[in-house]
């Protein structure tokens, strides 16, 4: 390993003597777990005669794999002990990163790591795992998405299509400079599959950065539903804005009260009111930022400079229709109501140019991206996911 791991010394015992010191890779070795060679961290589980194994492997083993001998139930803490005095390697050091931490530092660290591995943002059922370096490309290659630039004011409209007919849509797009990535997921899901009590349908909507936690914190967001048909838009809910390495899910309240969810959350019968004429859902998204921009642009480019040299993100596609919408400039104090009513009145003048010229277009939903029949900013249509 490239990266400087340090050394254990022992010091001087109370006659003087020297006790020498023992390479801090040297027993790291001996934390070795023989099932996934990965590095024992507490708890750590041995078997009865005191091999060890990490707290992963040991459900799954009746034996142990180095003597096979019977596992025991007990914690090796005396070894949990020398575990805190140790420096381990951050998880991703074969991806490149070439820093260890000690146990108390280790999480936070591989939390925000810049060799951090992302699962794909667009469908839940894709095998990807790879750096936010290879996500676009990733994208782009494997599903047909380009993700679509957002006006620096941050605000866009989103249709959700065919409302009854699915259970899940996806819109990646880029904002702020430079451009990151977020992900827009909206989904259906049971009352229990959020941990609630209730017997109903619920629908979920929620903003997530493509990338480490300490980014994603740096956002907000405002969402609401919007009928353009008769003039309305629904509850507002802002939140702030989470990394994709948590789920959806685990963001819900447990309870009927939706102050304390951390994600948009609405019963299906109440957005089923705001679907137009096609079983469309349409949204209202307003991003903020709430740091310092010159600190959002130095740690992007900081995370970017030591994640590679990142593909930039494309231009919208040869689909989109350029329709733009007059946005209050970020940081304007104008009315809130008059502001409101002016952007519901801009967005009925574009829905109604966007779908008034005949019956609503049909949707490929095997293979779609995700600017597929979208009106660039502030009107995108949904995506397959």
């Amino acid at each position: 390993m490239d990266f400087l791991l340090g050394s254990l010394t022992a010091g001087t015992g109370g006659d003087g003597m020297n006790l020498g010191s023992i390479e801090n890779m040297e027993v790291l070795s001996l934390m070795e777990c023989p099932v996934c060679l990965d590095h024992i961290t507490p708890p750590i589980k041995q078997c009865v005669k005191g091999h060890l194994v990490c707290i992963d492997c040991f459900p799954r083993l009746h034996h142990c794999p180095t003597c096979r001998s019977a596992m025991c139930d007990e914690r090796n803490l005396a070894m949990e002990q020398v575990s805190r005095l140790l420096n381990f390697p951050c998880r991703y050091h074969p991806m490149g990163c070439k820093k260890s931490f000690p146990l108390s530092l280790k999480g936070a660290h591989e939390r925000d790591c810049a060799f951090l591995q992302l699962k794909c943002p667009f469908h839940g059922q894709c095998v990807f795992n790879g750096s936010l370096a290879d996500v676009v490309p990733h994208l782009a290659a494997e599903h047909a998405v380009t993700p679509v630039p957002v006006q620096p004011a941050g605000t866009l409209f989103y249709r959700a299509k065919n409302f009854y007919r699915r259970n899940i849509w996806t819109l990646i797009y880029s904002w702020d400079k430079p451009s990151n990535l977020f992900r827009f997921i909206v989904k259906h899901v049971h009352a229990t599959q959020v941990g609630r009590t209730d017997n109903c349908n619920l629908l979920i909507a929620h903003i997530q950065y493509i990338g480490p936690e300490s980014m994603a914190s740096r956002y907000a967001y405002q969402i609401c539903l919007f009928d353009a048909e008769r003039r309305a838009t629904g509850q507002k809910f802002e939140g702030l804005v989470t990394s994709t390495l948590k789920p959806i899910e685990s963001q819900c309240a447990k309870t009927p009260d939706i102050s304390k969810s951390e994600v948009f959350v609405t019963t299906f019968a109440a957005a089923r009111n705001y679907t137009d004429q096609w079983a469309n859902l349409n949204f209202i998204i307003r991003m903020k930022r709430l740091v310092d921009e010159e600190d959002t642009k130095k740690d992007a480019e900081e995370l970017t400079a030591t994640n590679l040299s990142s593909s930039p993100i494309a231009g919208s596609s040869s689909q989109t229709n350029n329709i733009q919408l007059p946005l209050t400039p970020s940081g304007s104090s104008s009315d809130s109501n008059q502001s409101s009513s002016g952007e519901i009145q801009d967005a009925e003048m574009q829905f109604e140019e966007a779908t008034n010229h005949g019956e609503e277009p049909a949707v490929n939903e095997l293979r779609q991206s995700s600017i597929t029949d979208a009106i660039n900013i502030p009107i995108v249509t949904s995506s397959t996911s």
